[in-house]
């Protein structure tokens, strides 16, 4: 092969890979940020009734149950079946339990801006934890399985887009204890919606190994005056007829009258 040659293929090479898509999960093309970034640092709570000025949000407990289920592959609504939540539910005994019912469901949260990556504490502090937030492009190669896995963002305009990967598998989706694996990922749109007082997180949920297609709901905070306060942990497990409740509702019920 001549020297020509050789530099050829080199240049070939190297806009292949300038021009190949990213793949899923790993990364998005770097999206500058705005010339001002919207400033959402505060202390959100759930939104309800009024809050929500005409948006429509699927209820916390039977309605994004049921969705969920309604997803799953056989062998994950067999183990959803199966689960003593009683026996299984770290949150109820003051464990780490995930981010997903909390954040889903109602629990606040504190928003804090810390440069190159953004804070979320949670009200239920001592089950979600913290979540860090980091401004980049792409996840780690080598990255570890996580109760909050890693998330990465980007701006898309006023909208942040949070990508997230790297869960471990000891977590429930929701409370009818609906399981995923290590393959979940998730993808965040954030936007302040009606006067700016609301925070729209639009999510969208994939594992290709526990679920037969991504499902995706909207979930709505508003920002508050008051202080942050963290809920104080029930050290006690709750009773196994709620979490059997859960799921009977869910398998059973449809969501309540106007909402999804």
């Amino acid at each position: 092969m001549t020297g020509r040659t050789c530099v050829a293929l080199a240049a070939a090479v190297l806009s292949v890979l300038m021009t190949a898509p990213r793949i899923a999960g790993q990364g998005s093309p770097t999206t500058s940020r705005p010339a001002a970034p919207p400033d959402w640092s505060g202390v959100y709570r759930f939104a309800r009734g009024a809050d929500l000025a005409g948006f429509t949000q699927i209820n916390p407990l039977a309605g994004l149950d049921k969705l969920i289920i309604s997803h799953l592959q056989p062998w994950a609504r067999m183990k959803m079946l199966a689960t003593n939540g009683v026996a299984e539910d770290r949150g109820a005994i003051c464990q780490m339990d995930g981010l997903f019912r909390q954040f889903q469901g109602a629990a606040g949260f504190q928003w804090l801006n810390a440069g190159d990556k953004i804070v979320l504490a949670s009200s239920m502090l001592q089950v979600v934890g913290v979540r860090r937030i980091y401004f980049s492009d792409r996840h780690p190669t080598r990255l570890p399985f996580t109760w909050l896995g890693h998330s990465i963002a980007r701006w898309e305009g006023d909208t942040l887009v949070v990508d997230t990967i790297g869960f471990n598998d000891k977590t429930w989706l929701m409370s009818a204890m609906q399981p995923h694996t290590e393959e979940l990922h998730i993808v965040e749109r954030i936007r302040a919606v009606g006067d700016g007082s609301l925070l729209e997180f639009h999510t969208t949920i994939e594992d290709r190994k526990a679920l037969t297609s991504p499902y995706e709901y909207s979930r709505y905070y508003k920002r508050t005056d008051g202080e942050y306060v963290e809920s104080l942990c029930n050290s006690e497990p709750g009773d196994a007829r709620m979490w059997d409740g859960f799921r009977r509702h869910a398998l059973a019920n449809p969501p309540p009258p106007g909402e999804r």
